[in-house]
Order: C-alpha cells, then sequence, then structure tokens
C-alpha cells in the first residue's frame, strides 16, 4: 500500500460523507390529519370562529355566548376537532389582553374580555 498510489483509498485522511439526512436523523414528519371534513363541522367551526372572535373583540353579548357555546362544541366536536382552533383563539386573546393592558385609557369591557376568553381556554378539556 503505497501513499502516493491514487488507487488505494485513503479511508483515514477522507471523511465519509453522509447524506443531510443521516447526519440529523430522518426528515421529522408532522403530525397533521387529512380527514375529510363534513361540511357541518367547517359550518359549526366557522360559527365558533365568529363568535369567539367577537367576544375577544370585547362583544358583551358574543362574550356571554362563546362561553356556552365552547362547551357545546367540545361535547359534540370532542377537543381533538378544536384543539387548533382553541390555540389560535388563546392567542388572539393573549395579544389583545398584552396590547391592552399597557394604555392608560384601555378599554376595560376588551380586557375583561380577553381574560374571560384565556381563562375559558387555557386549560385543555383531556
Amino acid at each position: 500500500m503505497s501513499p502516493n498510489d491514487p488507487s488505494e483509498s485513503n479511508e483515514a485522511s477522507t471523511p465519509e460523507r453522509k447524506p443531510a439526512t443521516a447526519a440529523f436523523g430522518p426528515p421529522h414528519l408532522h403530525h397533521v390529519k387529512h380527514e375529510p371534513t363534513d361540511p357541518d363541522v367547517l359550518a359549526k367551526l366557522e360559527w365558533l370562529d365568529d363568535l369567539m372572535f367577537e367576544a375577544i373583540d370585547g362583544d358583551p353579548t358574543a362574550l356571554e355566548t362563546a362561553i356556552d357555546a365552547w362547551q357545546k362544541s367540545l361535547n359534540e366536536l370532542g377537543p381533538d376537532a378544536l384543539e387548533e382552533s382553541r390555540l389560535q383563539y388563546l392567542r388572539r386573546a393573549q395579544s389583545v389582553w398584552n396590547e391592552l393592558r399597557n394604555e392608560p385609557n384601555h378599554p376595560p369591557h376588551k380586557v375583561f374580555a380577553a381574560i374571560e376568553v384565556i381563562s375559558l381556554l387555557a386549560v385543555k378539556a383531556w
């Protein structure tokens, strides 16, 4: 084995190149459910979205309705179907709370609504 012979490989001096997936493991696949969605379920989710966002924005009637609607939706659709929506509502309510709490003349009904929605949704139902 001659060090100058190009036909022989020198494994010690040339590191083996691994594909990127080998260096970082297999590609991460996100767990996403792609089940066919019933139009009635979509309509209920859209209605709930409208109601919850109105409640977060301080509509007192929407806030009062949202509390019961959330519980009924959980019972009817199940927590798995509502988890993505729950997280969106929480993010929006927290955003409203963070924006308003430092304003000197913040509208109290909006602060109250954001806190109510956060309280309603902060704990997972399962």
